[in-house]
C-alpha cells in the first residue's frame, strides 16, 4: 500500500502533534522522561541485557516509531552501559504507519540535541530510509545495533515479522484515537513474537487492552505511571504452547563458518557472519569474483509491478539493501566503485508505457524510488535521443561487482584460499570437513554455506534435493567510449547500458539456460549491440560491428531455478523413504548446511539482502524479511519435488 507520511504540528508548548489522531506524539512533561520510565524501567532495562557473561543479542518490538525517541534514549542507554557487560547486538524492531519525512524528523528531533548525544540523531536522521512499504535494516554503532523499520500497518506488518522479542514497547497514540494500534490482531502477533519471560511495558491501561493481553498470555501489572498518567501497565509473558514460528531459534552460538565460492553471494555472506562475530574461511575454485562477478558492472534498480508481487518486493528490499551496504562499506573505510547515476527503464511499447505509468500511481512511492519520465525528459536524463518515455529510478544506478566483492572480503576479515576445489563435504564431529578430489581434508567449519553458483547442487547432492540449479549464459559487450556513445545514466530495455567507466561502457547481456561455453560469440555481440540501437530513436552512425577488433566481453554463468526466485536458507535434508512423512520431512534440515544461491542476473540485488537473512537466520535475530518472503525464496519450497 501506498506509505502517507504523517503531516505535524505542535501544541502551544511545542509538543509534535499529529492533527489525524488529534493526539500528541508523547508526553507534554517529556518524551525522553516518559521513555525511561515507562518503556525502559517497565521493561527492566538496561539492567536486562546486563550480565557478566554478554548475551549475543536482545531485541525490543515497538508499536509505534514516531519520532524514535524511545529509540533514541534505548540506543543511549545501551551505549552509556560497559561495553564488557551489555549485549553484543540490540535489534530494535519498530513498525509506523505514517513516518516522518526526513526534512520533519530533522526538525522535530533538533530540539533534543541538548539531551541525546547529537552523533545519535545525527545518524538517524541521516540513514533515514526512502517512506516505501515493507521492512528498513539500518545499523548504527559499527553494526551493534540494528534498527528494523518498518513501514506498514500493525495489524498485518506485526504478523508478518519472524523473531523472539525480549522486551516490547507497546506505544502509539491513545486507544480512542487510533483503536487499530491496541487491536486484538496486534496484541496476538506481539504474543506470537514472545517466548517465556518476554516482557512487555505501555502507558495506557485501558481495560479492554488489559484483556486482550491477559488472552494472549500476559500476566500483567499496574505500575505508577509518568507525569500526569497514575497508573501505567506491565506484562511478562507465560510461554503455554510451541512457539508459532519455530524457524526463528536461539540462533548458533559464532564459531568458524566455512563459505564455498566468492563472488558476490560468498563474501557477501562473509561480511554478514563476521559482524556477528563468526570466523569465516572461503574456499575458491578459481579466483576473487572470477565468475558473473567478475563483469565490468551491473546495474542497482529494483522490478516494480502494478500488484506489487514476490518478484517485486524481494527486488526493492534488495535494492534499498544494497544503497545501504554500499553507503555503510564507504562510511568504514571500504568504498566500492559505484555511482547513484539514476536507471532509466524504457517502455517496449505504447501499451506497456500506459501499464507502467498505471503502477507509478498505484505504488505511490516516493519520486527518489520510481517515477515516469516522458520521452524527452528521459532523454534529457541519459543525454542521448532514447526511443520512449519510462520508469526512473533516481536512487538507482551501476556498481562494480568484481569491487564490490573485494570490500566485502576485506571488511569481513575471511580467509581466501583461491583455486582451491571442494571435491566433497562430510559431517564431522566438529560439524564438516571439506575434502578435495584425492579425499585429503581442506577445512573444517561448524557450518557451511554454499555460495558456488551452479556448483552448489553437485556437494549438496548426498544430503539434500532441494537444489533445483541451472546454469544460464550471459554475455555482455564492453565499448571504448568515447569514441563510441554511452548514456549519462544506466538505460534498459531487454537489456542494460552503463555510462562510461574508466572509458568503457557495457551492454547486455545474453541469457541463455544450459549453455556453459565460456567463449565470446560474434552473433551475442551483435544481438547487445542491436538491443543498444533498440533504444534510441535514430541509431548513431559509426557504431561498431559486432566483430570489430576492439569489441570486448566477458562470459559467465548465472546461477538459475524454475520460479527465478534465490535459494537461501537452511538445506531440507533428503527424505530416507519413499513412504516418510512429507510433513515431518518438511521439518527435517541438515544440520549446519546452508545455501545462498540462486540469484541469477540479479546477483547485485539479492547478494546483500540474503546475506543479511541467512546470517540473521544462522544466529537466530529477528529476519530481515516478512514471512511470506522468507517462504518464497526458502529452499524448502523445492523439497519434495521431482528435479
Amino acid at each position: 500500500m501506498p506509505i502517507t507520511p504523517a503531516t505535524l504540528s505542535v501544541t502551544d508548548d511545542g509538543t509534535p502533534y499529529a492533527p489525524v489522531y488529534d493526539d500528541v506524539y508523547h508526553s507534554r512533561a517529556g518524551a525522553l522522561a516518559q521513555a525511561r520510565h515507562v518503556f525502559l524501567g517497565g521493561n527492566g532495562l538496561p539492567e536486562r541485557w546486563l550480565g557478566n557473561t554478554p548475551r549475543n543479542h536482545f531485541v525490543i518490538v515497538e508499536t509505534g516509531f514516531g519520532l524514535g525517541l524511545n529509540f533514541l534514549a534505548t540506543w543511549a542507554a545501551w551505549r552509556s552501559a560497559p561495553e564488557d557487560a551489555r549485549c553484543r547486538r540490540l535489534h530494535f524492531v519498530s513498525v509506523e504507519k505514517h513516518p516522518l519525512q526526513q526534512a520533519d524528523l530533522t526538525r522535530l528531533l533538533a530540539p533534543y540535541r541538548n539531551e541525546l548525544p547529537p552523533e545519535l540523531i545525527n545518524a538517524l536522521t541521516r540513514q533515514w530510509p526512502l517512506l516505501a512499504e515493507g521492512m528498513h535494516r539500518l545499523e548504527f554503532d559499527q553494526g551493534r545495533v540494528i534498527l528494523t523499520l518498518i513501514f506498514g500497518d500493525a495489524e498485518t506488518a506485526l504478523a508478518q515479522v519472524a523473531g523472539r522479542a525480549d522486551a516490547i514497547y507497546l506505544d502509539g497514540f491513545t486507544p480512542a484515537k487510533n483503536p487499530d494500534i491496541w487491536s486484538d490482531a496486534v496484541c496476538e502477533a506481539l504474543a506470537k513474537l514472545s517466548g517465556e519471560g518476554t516482557t512487555l511495558a505501555t502507558w495506557s491501561v485501558n481495560g479492554s487492552l488489559r484483556r486482550r493481553l491477559t488472552a494472549c498470555g500476559f500476566d500483567l501489572t499496574i505500575l505508577p505511571g509518568f507525569a500526569q498518567k497514575r497508573e501505567m501497565l506491565t506484562g511478562r509473558f507465560r510461554e503455554r504452547r510451541p512457539h508459532p514460528y519455530p524457524a526463528i531459534t536461539s540462533g548458533t552460538q559464532p564459531g568458524h563458518a566455512l563459505i564455498i565460492g566468492a563472488g558476490l553471494a560468498g563474501t557477501a555472506t562473509a561480511e554478514r557472519l563476521s559482524a556477528r562475530g563468526w570466523c569465516c574461511t572461503i574456499l575458491e575454485a578459481d579466483t576473487l569474483a572470477s565468475g558473473a562477478s567478475s563483469n565490468q558492472a551491473g546495474v542497482i534498480r529494483p522490478l516494480p509491478s502494478a500488484d506489487d508481487n514476490i518478484l517485486s518486493r524481494l527486488t526493492r528490499a534488495g535494492f534499498l539493501a544494497t544503497l545501504h551496504r554500499l553507503h555503510q562499506l564507504e562510511s568504514i573505510g571500504y568504498p566500492v566503485q559505484w555511482d547513484a547515476c539514476g536507471v532509466l527503464h524504457l517502455a517496449r511499447d505504447d501499451a506497456q508505457a500506459t501499464a507502467m505509468q498505471q503502477a507509478v500511481s498505484a505504488l505511490g512511492f516516493p519520486a527518489d524510488l520510481l517515477a515516469w519520465r516522458n520521452q524527452d525528459a528521459a532523454s534529457a536524463l541519459a543525454g542521448l535521443p532514447l526511443a520512449a518515455g519510462g520508469w526512473w529510478f533516481a536512487a538507482g544506478g551501476w556498481v562494480n561487482p568484481s569491487d564490490y566483492c573485494a570490500q566485502l572480503l576485506k571488511a569481513s576479515g575471511a580467509d581466501l584460499h583461491e583455486r582451491t576445489i571442494v571435491a566433497a563435504l562430510e559431517p564431522s564431529d566438529r560439524g564438516w570437513t571439506a575434502l578435495n578430489t584425492s579425499g585429503q581434508r581442506i577445512a573444517e567449519a561448524n557450518i557451511v554455506i554454499l555460495a558456488n553458483a551452479t556448483e552448489a547442487p553437485r556437494l549438496a547432492a548426498p544430503f539434500s534435493q532441494a537444489l533445483p540449479i541451472r546454469p544460464a549464459r550471459g554475455q555482455t559487450t564492453v565499448m571504448p567510449s568515447p569514441p563510441g556513445p554511452a548514456p549519462q545514466t544506466v538505460v534498459c530495455r531487454h537489456g542494460y547500458w552503463t555510462p562510461a567507466i574508466d572509458g568503457r561502457s557495457t551492454c547486455g547481456a545474453s541469457f541463455i539456460v544450459d549453455d556453459i561455453n565460456l567463449g565470446l560469440r560474434a552473433e551475442e555481440q551483435a544481438e547487445n549491440l542491436a538491443m543498444l540501437r533498440n533504444m534510441i530513436d535514430a541509431p548513431h552512425r559509426g557504431w561498431p560491428d559486432a566483430d570489430a577488433e576492439h569489441l570486448g566481453g566477458k562470459v559467465g554463468l548465472r546461477p538459475v531455478v524454475p520460479d527465478r526466485l534465490p535459494l537461501v536458507g537452511q538445506l531440507p535434508a533428503r527424505e530416507t523413504s519413499v513412504i516418510a512423512s512429507r510433513s515431518r520431512a518438511a521439518r527435517t534440515r541438515v544440520p549446519g548446511l546452508y545455501v545462498n544461491s540462486g540469484f541469477g542476473a540479479r546477483g547485485i540485488l539479492f547478494a546483500t539482502l540474503c546475506a543479511e537473512l541467512l546470517a540473521s537466520q544462522i544466529s537466530g535475530e529477528p529476519l530481515p524479511l516478512p514471512k511470506d518472503l522468507v517462504r518464497a525464496i526458502d529452499p524448502m519450497r523445492y523439497a519434495h519435488k521431482k528435479p
